[in-house]
């Protein structure tokens, strides 16, 4: 796998072995104080847990440092599981008979031994178990990326090669290849067309990374489709050679033990961009609990108030184009989508959204609903079932995306949100533009401080009812 991917699964390996040697270490601690009731003056007594807490900082960081020395996070994946067994053994007396040579040398003789012993037999079991059944489900953190070639085929068949091997093809899945028009593809690669309609194979396909190779293709053909994926906000891999940009960060990478330059044009932090998924589905299952019953009571009032369904679902676009049904509580009548046509001369908003401030098929309920949104309730479940982020560029109707310009679809390369910049910023006085503009800026210089930055400033826009 490319570097970053195989960097981030091992040191996350790292992390959660680091916690299994520390249950370990209790679950030990624990058995010895057991086994010293059990069978009294056949064990030693020893405070587990307060006075002697100091073991925690000696055992772990020995253990981990160990592991890694050893090879247990060096091509770690795909192994068959005696090998994985192998290296937890190897690890584990290792770092057991350094425990024992640094007890003796630091004279900490209080400590017994035999506590070190079952917490380097557990220890083992649980890294085996680890690397050997939970580190598939560790690996489904980072989604299958799919990937399409496009360029010279004597490369792209070398590249394939590379991608479809066992251990390589749960992240990346080769969805075609673009050979130069009257080029000859090489066998067994899907062909969408060629590198000269590139444009439109980008927008009718789910891309999340170009890989582009220039070998003897013009330079302004290989620019005209790097500055494509800039633009769109697609990652772009190149093999091998250097252009400059304006937006993307450029950083170097290898495919196959090749040199490849990724130009991506929004955050890459695998640690930063978990954590907020993991803060996303925290604060929207409390959300969901403590805003209940305020949900229970408005889909009464939607229910007696006007017929039809108490929710709204309508297909919206999220990452590079996925699809997803986005809820909300129902603000319309109930045929709202079908008389939509008679309205378009009287759209308040510019660019490929439709919007007017007193839109006739909008109930009194729904009025109120969405001065205050409290009609995009519901969508705190896309944000915990992972269709949708907390904070995020919201998402568009597939048709406003189709008359997107180049530029404005890089608010795609982020997954969309409840709320954003545009949301605290001005929102319907905003021209669409300005609207594009603040989701550009939000994904350019996204951080964890932004997102709960916007999630405070919406709480204040929300109360002043500005919605409609």
């Amino acid at each position: 796998m490319l570097r970053r991917s195989f960097r981030f699964q091992s040191e996350l390996a790292a992390l959660v072995d680091a916690v299994f040697v520390a249950g370990a270490l209790l679950v030990a601690l624990a058995t010895h104080k057991l086994l010293a009731w059990l069978f009294p003056g056949g064990f030693a007594t020893f405070d587990m847990f307060w006075s002697n807490a100091w073991i925690y900082i000696l055992v772990v960081p020995v253990w981990s440092f160990i592991l890694d020395f050893s090879g247990m996070y060096h091509h770690f994946i795909g192994l068959p599981r005696w090998s994985i067994l192998r290296r937890a053994i190897k690890g584990g007396l290792l770092s057991f008979a350094v425990l024992l040579g640094l007890l003796y040398v630091l004279k900490l003789h209080m400590v017994p031994r035999t506590i070190l012993g079952i917490h380097c037999l557990y220890s083992i079991g649980a890294i085996f178990l680890r690397a050997a059944f939970l580190q598939p489900f560790l690996l489904r953190l980072e989604s299958r990326r799919r990937l399409l070639l496009a360029g010279n085929p004597e490369q792209a068949a070398s590249i394939c090669g590379w991608l479809q091997a066992p251990q390589r093809t749960p992240f990346f899945e080769i969805i075609g290849f673009l050979p130069p028009r009257g080029v000859a593809p090489p066998p067994g690669l899907e062909v969408p067309g060629s590198i000269e309609n590139f444009s439109d194979v980008l927008h009718d396909s789910v891309v999340d990374a170009v890989i582009l190779l220039p070998r003897a293709l013009p330079q302004d053909q290989i620019d005209a489709c790097l500055k494509q994926c800039e633009t769109e906000g697609t990652e772009a891999w190149l093999l091998p050679d250097f252009l400059r940009t304006a937006i993307a960060q450029v950083t170097l990478d290898e495919l196959a033990d090749e040199p490849v330059l990724l130009f991506s044009t929004s955050p890459k932090s695998p640690w930063a961009l978990m954590l907020k998924r993991t803060l996303d589905i925290l604060l929207s299952a409390a959300a969901l609990i403590i805003l209940s019953p305020l949900m229970l009571a408005i889909a009464i009032v939607i229910r007696v108030t006007s017929p039809g369904p108490i929710l709204f679902s309508q297909k919206r676009s999220t990452v590079r184009g996925r699809t997803f049904n986005m809820l909300k509580f129902r603000t319309m009548v109930q045929n709202a989508e079908d008389i939509r046509h008679e309205l378009d001369d009287h759209n308040e908003v510019t660019g490929p959204v439709f919007k007017i401030k007193d839109d006739p098929r909008i109930t009194p309920i729904g009025r109120w609903l969405r001065r205050y949104s409290l009609d995009e309730l519901p969508q705190l479940w896309n944000v915990l079932k992972g269709e949708m982020a907390l904070v995020g560029p919201r998402p568009p109707i597939p048709a406003e995306v189709a008359e997107y310009e180049n530029w404005q679809r890089r608010r795609l390369s982020m997954r969309s949100g409840c709320t954003c910049l545009w949301q605290i910023g001005g929102r319907n006085e905003l021209s669409f533009d300005d609207w594009m503009k603040l989701d550009l800026k939000y994904i350019d210089t996204w951080s964890l401080g932004l997102d709960f930055q916007i999630l405070f400033k919406t709480i204040g826009t929300i109360l002043r009812g500005t919605g409609y």
